[in-house]
């Protein structure tokens, strides 16, 4: 199961912000909060392109959506000292 970065700050107990803040020191998102590609990462973050409908150009708008794995999810609560004793399944039909 995968999951967005809201979701994966929510199961680590920490603010949206604050994790994005921390990937950014840990030189894994850049900036403008986009996954920095490297071999660390790899099979642990990702990025998924989805898409909305932008009626005011009237065509499908895409955007980049970093991504966590189970494994990610693990990794990075190390990264960040963070222990989790159990880690919550995804709800069925959730976005986050």
């Amino acid at each position: 199961m995968n999951r967005d970065l809201k979701a994966t700050a929510v199961v680590l107990g920490m603010g949206d912000r604050k994790l994005r803040t921390k990937l950014r020191e840990l030189k894994i998102l850049n900036a403008e909060s986009q996954l920095i590609p490297s071999p660390r990462v790899e099979g642990r973050l990702f990025v998924e392109t989805r898409g909305r409908w932008n009626p005011r150009i009237g065509k499908i708008s895409h955007y980049p959506v970093v991504m966590t794995t189970e494994d990610g999810v693990a990794w990075l609560a190390e990264q960040l000292g963070i222990h989790i004793r159990h880690m919550p399944p995804r709800q069925a039909g959730s976005q986050a």
